[in-house]
C-alpha cells in the first residue's frame, strides 16, 4: 500500500483529555498504533493516564469521553506512560492524527512536563493530518462537503465503532479512514 506521507512508519495517536485547552487540561486516555510503509499494523499501544491535578476534572469531558475520574486513580502517570511508550515503539516514525493540532501538541507537553524532550525531538516533526486530507477530498468533491469529522469518514466510509471517543479505537479508525483516502487518491 502507498502512503501519503514521505517516511517509512506513522504512529497513528488519539488523547482524551480534560479539555481542548492545551495550557492547562491533561490527558486521561492515550491511543496508538505503530504502521509501517505498507499501512501494516506492526504495534499497539494503550493506557489511560492518572491526574496529575486533581482540579482538572471536567464534567463536560466526561460527557464528551465517558472516563470516570475516580477510575484514574491507579491508573499510570504520564512519566510511566511516556517510558512505556517509547520502550515499545521508539521514536523511528512520525505521528499521524485525525486533528494533528490538537494530539501532537498534548504528547509534546507531555513529554516537556515529564522531561522526555530528547526523546520527542527524534520523532520526525512531520506529522500527517488525516482532518486535512479529508478536507482536501471534501474541497475536490471526491467525497461529500458534509464530512467534516472522524465520526463523519467512519460513517462514510462504512467502518464501525463500538465505543464512542476511545482513544486506541480512534487512533486505530484514524489509520483505517487514512488506508481508505490512500485507496481514493492512488486510482
Amino acid at each position: 500500500m502507498k502512503s501519503l506521507t514521505t517516511n517509512s512508519k506513522i504512529c497513528f495517536i488519539d488523547f482524551e483529555t480534560t479539555g481542548i485547552d492545551i495550557f492547562k487540561d491533561e490527558p486521561v486516555e492515550f491511543g496508538a498504533v505503530l504502521v509501517d510503509e505498507n499501512g501494516n499494523r506492526i504495534n499497539e499501544f494503550y493506557s489511560r493516564i492518572s491526574l496529575s491535578n486533581p482540579a482538572l476534572k471536567n464534567n463536560d469531558a466526561v460527557s464528551v469521553h465517558g472516563i470516570d475520574y475516580a477510575s484514574l486513580i491507579n491508573s499510570p502517570s504520564q512519566a510511566e506512560v511516556l517510558t512505556d511508550f517509547f520502550q515499545k515503539f521508539g521514536y523511528d516514525f512520525h505521528f499521524g492524527a485525525w486533528n494533528t493540532t490538537f494530539d501532537v501538541p498534548f504528547f509534546k507537553k507531555m513529554c516537556s512536563v515529564n522531561k522526555f524532550d530528547n526523546l520527542y525531538n527524534k520523532i520526525s516533526y512531520r506529522h500527517l493530518d488525516v482532518q486535512s486530507i479529508s478536507k482536501l477530498a471534501a474541497c475536490i468533491n471526491i467525497i461529500r462537503p458534509d464530512i467534516k469529522s472522524l465520526t463523519d469518514c467512519i460513517e462514510y466510509f462504512g467502518l464501525i465503532r463500538s465505543i464512542h471517543h476511545n482513544a486506541m479505537e480512534d487512533a486505530i479508525l484514524c489509520h483505517e479512514v487514512h488506508k481508505k483516502f490512500i485507496e481514493i487518491f492512488t486510482k
